[in-house]
Parts: C-alpha cells; sequence; structure tokens
C-alpha cells in the first residue's frame, strides 16, 4: 500500500512537470571575494518557487521570460534579476549586509539547508569567529554560555579534560544519556572533541527533540551540527595561524597557617596531618634520620605565600595551523594541518594532537559530490590524581621545591627517607604513576547528490567514524619497609570503535501558485561495533620493566565486544503559503537492536508551524519599527533508547569456589534484565517568537519549552526474595519547563565604529514527578538524588539536628553536636538560571571581544573540605584556637521538644571533634553561583594599504587572548570552580580534580 502511493504521488508530480513548459536558468551564487554561498536561496517572485545553491554555489531553477528571480543569503542583500530570453550562464554576486532574519539559512536534521522562516523550532547558529574568540582547542568549550538552553561543563583542568553538554536539562534518569547527537558535515559521531576549531565553518544548535526529530532516539536532546569549511573557485588561499598561551593555576581551597604537623598540640616529625603545636619559627627535626645518620630539619613557621603552589607549573598551549584552499567551476578543495602540544600544570602532564583534514567537492552534470576525511593522532601522559590529593593535606610549611629529587637514596625527597609513610612525596607519585594513551581517530564522509529533475532528486550519504586508542597505566616497583613499599604494576588497554551510518533521501519540490510543497522521505541504517581488551599485572619483579611476564601472580585480563545496529525510516511533509506561513509534518519509525524483538520497532510523529507575520499583515511590511517577526509552535513524540548492548541478556559469571572444590560453576547476574523493556517517550512542546527591529539592529527570541519523559528506564531495588537485587524497569517521569531569551543589537553602527551587545538567558525547571512503585527518593551518585516533587539532581546531605529556629543541637555530656537522623534536601545540583552576555566593540582595525558566563540557583558538594577537616589544614579548625569552645549560636534539648540556649557545654574543638564535623556533609556543601569572564580578545587587523606595498600576505591579525580571567562566587563557597563537576554529575567537586586555572596569550593569523 505504501508503495503504491508512493508511486503514485512521484507520478503526479511527474505530469505536473510535463505541463509546466519552462525555460532552464543555471548559475552560480558567490560573494564578492568569489567563494561560493551555499545555501543561498533561489526564487521565482510571484510563484514562490524556491531552490537552494548547491556545494559550489550552483543552482538551475525553471522560469519564463521576464520572471523576476529572487536571489538571497543571510547576511548579504537581496538581488532581483529579471531574466530574457536571451538569459544564459548566470554569475550572481551578492554584496554583504548584516541580520537579515527574514533570508536566513540554517544547517537542519540531516544536515540539510532550510530557510530558517519555515522552521517551527528555535535554533541558534554560532559562526567561526565567534566560536573561537578565546582560541579554544576543544570545540565544545566554544559553545560555553553562547547559546540559551545549553549548558557545558568541564571534567577539570587536565591536558584532556571531559566536558559534558546538556540542552534544556536532564530527559532521563540516566546521568550518561542526556548529551545531543554530534553532526559533522550531515553524519552523525560519537564525539567532536578533537575536531580542529578552526576547520569550523559555522555550528548550528537544533534546540530540543522538536528541531532533531528525523534523528529519532538520537536526537531526543537535541542536535549540535558542524558544518566545516570547503574551499572556493579562484586563486588559492594560504592560511597560517599560531596561538600560544600560558596557564596558571587559581582557586586553590583555602588552608590554615598557623599550627603545623603533630598529634594533640604536640610536634611530632613524621606526622603528616597538622595537628602540632603552633608554628614558633624555629627550626625542628623533619622526619626520620637519613641512612649517613643526618637528621633533617625545617624551619617551623608560617610561609610568607601558599606553598602549594610550587606543585603546579606554568601550563603552555601552544597551537599551530595551516590550510590551503581554492577551486575552479566544478571542484574545490579545503586541506589543513593542525599540531597542537599541552604542557599542564602538574609536572609532566602533557598532551599532543596532530590532525589533517581534506574536505572536496566536484560536480559531474547533475551529480554533486562531496567528500570528506580527517585523521587525528592524539598522545597523553599524566599522573592520576595522587599529586593534588597529598598536597592539600600536608602542613603549611611543606617545602615542596625540596622535594623533586626524590632518587637521590640519601636525601629526604626519597620514599625511603619521605618525612612520613602515611602520605608519598607528590613528586614521587608524578614520576612513578603514569597513564599513557594514544589514539588514532578517522572519520570521513562520501555524498552524492543526484538532481534527477528540477523537482526531484536524490542523496545518498555514507559515514564513517573509528577510533584507537592504546592505553598503559603503569605504577613503578619501589621496595621499602612497611607502608613505604610500593608494588610494581602494568596494565595494558586497547579500545577499538567503529561507527558507519548511511543514509539515502528522496526530495521532492513543487509549487501550486502561492503555495509550496516539499516531501523528503528517507532511510537510515547505522551500524556500531566496539572491542576492548585488557591485560594486567600487580607485584612487578624489577622496578623499570613493565611486562606482564616479569611478575609474581597470575596475569588477568579480559576482552568485551559489543555489536549494535539500527534500521530506521522517517519523512518530513513541509508546505507553505505564500512565504510566510508554513506547516511540517514529521515522522519516523525506528528498529533497534538492543530491545526485544516485541519491543524493537517504535514510531514518533512531529508537528510545526511557523507564520512570519511582518509580511502576511500589510500595514507591516513597510514599517520602520519592525523589519521581521515571526511566531512558531511545534509538537513532538520520541521514542529515548538508553539501553546499552546486551542490557536484555542475563549475564553469567564465575566465582572461586562455587559450587565447591575445584567445580567450575556459573552465578547469574544480580540484575533482572526484564525483556519487557519498552524505550522511554518523551513528549515535547514549544512556542515562540522572533522579531527584528529597527532594520534588524536590534533582535529578539524567546521560546516556551516543556517536555514530559515518561517510562524512565533505570535499575529499581528489588526484593532478593527474587532472586536479585535489582530490575530493569519502565517507570518514573520527568518533566522540563524552559524559558529561553536572546537579545542581540547594534548600540552604535557607523562606518568606523560598531558596539554589538547580546545576552542570552535560560530558565529551567527539571521535576521528577514519578518513580518506581511508590519510591519517594533514588540514588543518583553519591550526595546526588532523584527526589518526587523535587528539582533533578537534588543536593540531599547529611545534617545538624537543630531546634525550630536553626540553631544546632549540643550533646550535653560530650559537647559535640548531634546529627540528624534523616538527610536534608538543599536543592538542584544544577543552577536554574543561566545566562551569557558578550560584547564586541570594533574601531578601524581594532576589535575587542569578551564574553560572560552567569549561572545562579544551584548547589554544589565538596569532598575535598572531609579530608582537610581530617588532616586539620582547613581553616575552620584554627577558628577557636584549638581550645575547648561554645559552639555558635547552640542549644541543649532539656527535654523533648524543649531548648535552651547552650552556655556551659563546650566542644573539645580536637582532631576528633573536626573530623565528625567535616563528614557532617552541609558543612562542606554551598551555592554554587558564579558570574565569570569567561572569554576575552583584543584584535588587531593590519591595514589593507600597509599589505598592499607586498604581494604576498593578503590578510594579518594580532590578538591578545586570555580565558578565566576573573570569577566571582558565592560567598560560601571556597572550594572551587562550581563549573566543574565529576562523574557525569554536576555540583560535585572531587578530591580528584586538578584545580582550575586562567589562562592568557597571543594569536597571529596570516593569509597568503
Amino acid at each position: 500500500m505504501k508503495k503504491s502511493l508512493l508511486i503514485f504521488f512521484c507520478a503526479m508530480m511527474f505530469s505536473w512537470h510535463l505541463k509546466a513548459q519552462k525555460i532552464t536558468i543555471t548559475g552560480k551564487v558567490t560573494d564578492t571575494e568569489q567563494r561560493p554561498l551555499v545555501g543561498a536561496s533561489i526564487f521565482v517572485a510571484g510563484r514562490n518557487e524556491s531552490i537552494y545553491t548547491d556545494q559550489l554555489g550552483g543552482f538551475a531553477i525553471q522560469a519564463n521570460s521576464g520572471d523576476q528571480l529572487s536571489v538571497a543569503y543571510v547576511g548579504f542583500k537581496r538581488q532581483i534579476i529579471i531574466l530574457s530570453g536571451s538569459t544564459g550562464m548566470l554569475h550572481i554576486t551578492l554584496e554583504s549586509e548584516e541580520n537579515q532574519l527574514a533570508d536566513l539559512v540554517v544547517t537542519g536534521a540531516l544536515g540539510i539547508k532550510r530557510s530558517a522562516r519555515e522552521l517551527g523550532t528555535s535554533t541558534q547558529t554560532i559562526k567561526d569567529d565567534y566560536l573561537n574568540q578565546g582560541k579554544t582547542i576543544n570545540p565544545l568549550n566554544g559553545l560555553t554560555s553562547k547559546v540559551s538552553g545549553l549548558r557545558v561543563n568541564m571534567f577539570d583542568s587536565k591536558v584532556d579534560p571531559q566536558i559534558q553538554i546538556v540542552m534544556r536539562g536532564s530527559r532521563s534518569l540516566n546521568r550518561t544519556k542526556n548529551e545531543p547527537i554530534y553532526v559533522l558535515d550531515g553524519v552523525p559521531v560519537p564525539s567532536i572533541g578533537r575536531i580542529n576549531p578552526n576547520d569550523i565553518e559555522e555550528i548550528t544548535v537544533l534546540k530540543g527533540a522538536n528541531a532533531a526529530a528525523l534523528y529519532g532516539s538520537e536526537g531526543v536532546n537535541g542536535a549540535i551540527m558542524i558544518s566545516t569549511r570547503q574551499g572556493a573557485k579562484g586563486r588559492g588561499r594560504v592560511t597560517f595561524s599560531n596561538t600560544t598561551t600560558f596557564s596558571k593555576v587559581m582557586m586553590l581551597p583555602p588552608a590554615q597557617q598557623a599550627f603545623g604537623q603533630g598529634v594533640n598540640g604536640v610536634y611530632v616529625p613524621t606526622q603528616y596531618e597538622s595537628w602540632g603545636p603552633a608554628f614558633d619559627g624555629t627550626m625542628k627535626n623533619f622526619g626520620p634520620a637519613l641512612p649517613n645518620g643526618t637528621q633533617p630539619q625545617a624551619l617551623y613557621a608560617a610561609p610568607d605565600q601558599d606553598k602549594r603552589l610550587e606543585l603546579f607549573d606554568t601550563g603552555l598551549n601552544m597551537q599551530n595551523d595551516v590550510s590551503f584552499s581554492g577551486g575552479d567551476d566544478k571542484s574545490t578543495y579545503f586541506l589543513s594541518v593542525q599540531d597542537v602540544k599541552i604542557k599542564g600544570i602538574i609536572p609532566e602532564d602533557e598532551s599532543r594532537r596532530t590532525g589533517a583534514r581534506f574536505n572536496g567537492t566536484r560536480k559531474f552534470g547533475k551529480l554533486n559530490t562531496s567528500y570528506n576525511v580527517n585523521y587525528v593522532l592524539f598522545n597523553k601522559n599524566t599522573t592520576p590524581d595522587g599529586p593534588w590529593i597529598t598536597a592539600y593535606q600536608l602542613p603549611a610549611n611543606f617545602d615542596f621545591t625540596s622535594m623533586r629529587n626524590w632518587q637521590d637514596r640519601g636525601s629526604n625527597a626519597n620514599p625511603a627517607n619521605f618525612f612520613t609513610d602515611q602520605q608519598k612525596n607528590p613528586y614521587f607519585q608524578i614520576d612513578n604513576y603514569r597513564d599513557d594513551t594514544k589514539q588514532q581517530t578517522l572519520n570521513g564522509k562520501v555524498e552524492l547528490d543526484y538532481q534527477f529533475t528540477p523537482w526531484f532528486k536524490a542523496l545518498y550519504r555514507f559515514g564513517y567514524y573509528a577510533t584507537v586508542a592504546e592505553t598503559r597505566s603503569t605504577v613503578g616497583k619501589f621496595e621499602g619497609s612497611g607502608q613505604r613499599n610500593v608494588n610494581g604494576s602494568v596494565n595494558d588497554g586497547s579500545d577499538n570503535f567503529r561507527k558507519m551510518n548511511n543514509d539515502l533521501i528522496l526530495s521532492f519540490n513543487k509549487d501550486f501558485g502561492k503555495f509550496t510543497t516539499r516531501l523528503l522521505i528517507g532511510q537510515n541504517l547505522r551500524s556500531d561495533y566496539t572491542k576492548a581488551q585488557t591485560l594486567s599485572s600487580a607485584n612487578l619483579l624489577f622496578p623499570d620493566l613493565f611486562n606482564q611476564g616479569s611478575a609474581l601472580g597470575q596475569v588477568s585480563g579480559r576482552s568485551t565486544i559489543t555489536q549494535f545496529r539500527s534500521l530506521a525510516s522517517y519523512g518530513e511533509f513541509t508546505a507553505g503559503y505564500h512565504n510566510y506561513l508554513f506547516l511540517t509534518l514529521t515522522g519516523r519509525n525506528d528498529w533497534v537492536s538492543t530491545l526485544s524483538k516485541e519491543n524493537r520497532s517504535y514510531f514518533y510523529p512531529g508537528l510545526s508551524t511557523s507564520f512570519v507575520f511582518s509580511e502576511a499583515i500589510t500595514p507591516l511590511k513597510n514599517s520602520k519599527t519592525l523589519s521581521f517577526g515571526k511566531i512558531y509552535a511545534s509538537y513532538n513524540k520520541t521514542g529515548n533508547n538508553t539501553l546499552n548492548p546486551y542490557s536484555l541478556n542475563n549475564p553469567y559469571s564465575q566465582a572461586n569456589g562455587f559450587p565447591f572444590g575445584n567445580l567450575v560453576g556459573f552465578l547469574p547476574g544480580a540484575t533482572f534484565p526484564n525483556p519487557d523493556i519498552e524505550p522511554e517517550f518523551v513528549t515535547s512542546y514549544e512556542a515562540g517568537i522572533q522579531l527584528g527591529l529597527f532594520n534588524n539592529r536590534l533582535n529578539f527570541e524567546g521560546a516556551y519549552v516543556f517536555s514530559d519523559s515518561k517510562g524512565q528506564i533505570f535499575n529499581a531495588t528489588t526484593s532478593r526474595a527474587t532472586g536479585y537485587a535489582s530490575a530493569r524497569v519502565n517507570a518514573g517521569r520527568l518533566t522540563n519547563s524552559v524559558i529561553e531569551l536572546n537579545l542581540n543589537g547594534d548600540i552604535i553602527r557607523n562606518a568606523n565604529f560598531k558596539w554589538n551587545l547580546g545576552f542570552n538567558y535560560t530558565y529551567i525547571n527539571n521535576q521528577v514527578k514519578e518513580l518506581f512503585e511508590g519510591l519517594e527518593s533514588f540514588n543518583i551518585f553519591r550526595q546526588s538524588y532523584a527526589n518526587i516533587g523535587q528539582a533533578y539532581p537534588s543536593l540531599q546531605v547529611s545534617d545538624y539536628k537543630r531546634d525550630p529556629n536553626g540553631n544546632v543541637v549540643i550533646n550535653p555530656t560530650n559537647g559535640n553536636p548531634v546529627v540528624a537522623t534523616d538527610a536534608v534536601h538543599l536543592g538542584t545540583m544544577v543552577p536554574p538560571h543561566q545566562m551569557g552576555l558578550n560584547t564586541m566593540v570594533t574601531y578601524r582595525n581594532i576589535s575587542l571581544g569578551a564574553q560572560f558566563d552567569w549561572r545562579m540557583g544551584g548547589w554544589l558538594y565538596s569532598e575535598i573540605v572531609p579530608r582537610m577537616y581530617t588532616a586539620g589544614t582547613h581553616p575552620a579548625t584554627i577558628e577557636f584556637n584549638r581550645q575547648p569552645f561554645i559552639y555558635p549560636n547552640s542549644v541543649i534539648e532539656t527535654s523533648p521538644g524543649v531548648f535552651a540556649p547552650n552556655t556551659t557545654v563546650l566542644s573539645k574543638g580536637d582532631k576528633a571533634f573536626w573530623q565528625a564535623q567535616g563528614a557532617v556533609q552541609s558543612n562542606t556543601a554551598a551555592k554554587s553561583d558564579f558570574f565569570k569572564m569567561r572569554e576575552l580578545n583584543i584584535s588587531y587587523n593590519f591595514p589593507a594599504k600597509l599589505l598592499a606595498k607586498q604581494n604576498v600576505i593578503k590578510e594579518a591579525r594580532l590578538s591578545f587572548i586570555a580565558n578565566n580571567l576573573f570569577l566571582i562566587r558565592h560567598q560560601d563557597n571556597t572550594y572551587g570552580d562550581p563549573e566543574y563537576l565529576y562523574n557525569d554529575t554536576d555540583g560535585y567537586i572531587s578530591f580528584r580534580q586538578v584545580p582550575p586555572y586562567r589562562t592568557f596569550g597571543f594569536n597571529i593569523n596570516v593569509v597568503f
């Protein structure tokens, strides 16, 4: 039945084509520098018969003699051409003009260029200059605070930090499944972190499932559409760029500098904890005697600066880029090579990324081809988190600089002579504990686009993405007594991933007077393959030989192979009236391998509409105030498949001695796989308005979004009487209410001076509505919870028992605060209020660009602080000079529910007391509000008159750049950067994270 309808539809379209006896007009659209404008819209005035230019800027359209051909492209002046019977090949050059919202063309789902006026959803495009304003190494960092609804978080400050992206809040309780899909030149890829930002032409953000409906489950969280650079007709261009920046550590958690090492106020030379006497400026024995009998000593005095800073180096980042581009009437090319070296703020931590990209296009009559390949070799060598974990627990007078030469057996820096056996020399940790990674990434695509007729074309696209990573973690053997002994180990791993993506898309276009129609029918085939292997040995025999065969005991290892496949059919129909009213219908059906046969097929529809009222309402057409006005709305229901491969299988594992003796036995998994699992379904609604005011000098967009995610897939605790500890179930419900505002305008604009100012604001109310079978609370990770009726995720911590006025209740027998039985909910760990502020000032050849980031309303928890309480390095531990004291604003419960002010019971204020306070989690939680200057770029473009005196350099620019110049935090947050997260958990500062840093440096860009 479906095939018959499709054949009938195609036949009707063909018959309409035969009736229209028109001439075919061909041509090419370029800018003033002869670069092709891809996706420029071309239509015959009065009939709205529109098409878009191809990768070479070419087009072919049917028209009659005397027709007016309208050519438009965002940022350029519209051009009208009157056709005649003698009109031949057209070469149309468009002149630049800013902020033409009415003719904006964006990269939509499937990488297809679409007129923004017909979109019934919110999108935002970030051009290359704005994306790379801070000369970021990872392009995802360049999106931070620049797109409303998009939240970007770094994990830490290592040489290859992980990055988390969440669009319009979480839709899944599985915190690793809320990332948008990344689409690189039309091909879905798992990551873009290794892509050279200088290869990117623009990034279009399709916000939410409504905009990315054609991607199905992968697009339920929105889509990040990346378009890389293409060559252009004309003389070849060679571009060279160098960026050199320096990084300095900042915002270490404060430490006390009044008391040094010891126990109970007594100095102990071999104790690392700071519970000794107050610093007195004398020389004291430091650690055990050396092998030659010498007793090391150290100045027991408060330092004049934070000596922990000695541990950190000045980081150095160097980027070198060179690119070549050019082309002719039939083909284009773009070739780039980049080398990035990073020296971390932790000594000896470093990484290097070397990559090359080739993009090309070629036209063969009606067949347009495009192809690209990108190869990246990435190496990194880092130390695990030990050095910093140790540093914040050491005494304030600890001399880091004297501990570098640990290999000297006669030095107190040597692990055998280190002043304590309870901690290790940070520099020994840096040299002796190493993680090494070598990763190769290869991705590319081949795209064939054939225009069978002016109203029908077919596109086939094949995409390939593969990574091969070899990892090695080593611990050097060190022979010592007791805890000073280190058993050497080696762990080798290999991770191979391969992803293939195929799309076949048929596109039909036809106009009927004032009506335009477009039908898109497609099919997608995706295949993922992963193979991971590990081989490890402990108890190595030799210090410098890392070989699994040179060890005592058995070698351990494992191999894992997973495969995932999906098939999808999708369609989209768009109808327009008079180029100002549009309706779009979408539908997609998925078949996935991770669900059972009964549930693996699921369908979901979508609907969107837009109305350009500034062109539909006659009095508004010539308005001097309103240049453009559009309202839009959409509805979408999408299946969200968050299952990993084989999640519905019951794995069996071996257990020693089961069932008894040397007999081989297997035990089933502890989680009931539940073959009846279905996808989560997310229903989304969106409505918004776009306004261009005062000749598009001021632009505004506002949107409201509501999403409802039902049937969450997660593991729920079950009775062990069932034989399982948990079960995989469809239960739970999350909702998102989102408000997005964007405002951008030129405050001053004349021939020599321009000042642009813009901001975006997002409010997200992410609520937990239901959980499994009456469950009120579900633990996500440590202090992170999903609580019914509260924002997701919630920070839930232990706290003191308090009277009705909030005063802490004291135990009258020992003076210790009483810990409450129930945990307390402080608030959401994701700031519900987010704002980005940007400004660009240009005067003649000088420009200044700055980006600010503001987030408010969230909470964070630090696991660093409890360790500092225990070690006696936290400032709170000296607040009362290590003497007994009356706990401020404390009360005593004289009888149940009756409280009296505490005026006599003293708290001891010793190590046991403060260690217990560090364990009360409310003491280590704080508001995560912050305001950050994220980027600064001051550039000077060398004048054309100056460069005209020679024939080698066409353009040249010199820039000063800086990132994270300052950060204003909530007064209670002394722990670190609130932006950082750990283990995909917002608002969680871990002791495993490297502290934040600020960077500053220079960039030079030259075009030949």
